[in-house]
């Protein structure tokens, strides 16, 4: 059996936040993606970049939507407007959940994945 484009990745480092077959680029020329993972809320969407479009991930805590919520409270990273930037950004989301909100066993696991 084939698998996703990342389910073999999220095997290998043992995310929580999964988006296999879930988000595409066409689909983010169009609208944002929003989700959470458990008290972390998140998003992903296409911004103007100085050199054109990139993908912006974005990480907040719950339980407000993302208009609320305090500016200093949101976190940002911006990945190239691709497939792999959506891997990456879903990476991104699971190393910041796991350093911000993950349990003592999750965050052991994202330093590990880190060196």
């Amino acid at each position: 059996k084939e698998k996703g484009l990342y389910n073999e990745f999220r095997q290998e480092a043992g995310n929580m936040i999964d988006l296999d077959g879930m988000i595409y680029i066409p689909y983010l020329k169009k609208t944002t993606f929003t989700g959470s993972e458990k008290e972390m809320n998140f998003m992903i969407r296409k911004e103007a970049g100085e050199n054109g479009d990139v993908l912006q991930a974005a990480a907040w805590p719950g339980p407000y939507i993302f208009s609320v919520t305090e500016d200093e409270k949101k976190k940002f990273q911006e990945f190239s407007f691709d497939n792999e930037g959506i891997r990456n950004a879903v990476d991104w989301l699971n190393r910041f959940y796991g350093e911000n909100y993950g349990t003592d066993e999750e965050k052991a696991d994202t330093e590990k994945r880190q060196l």
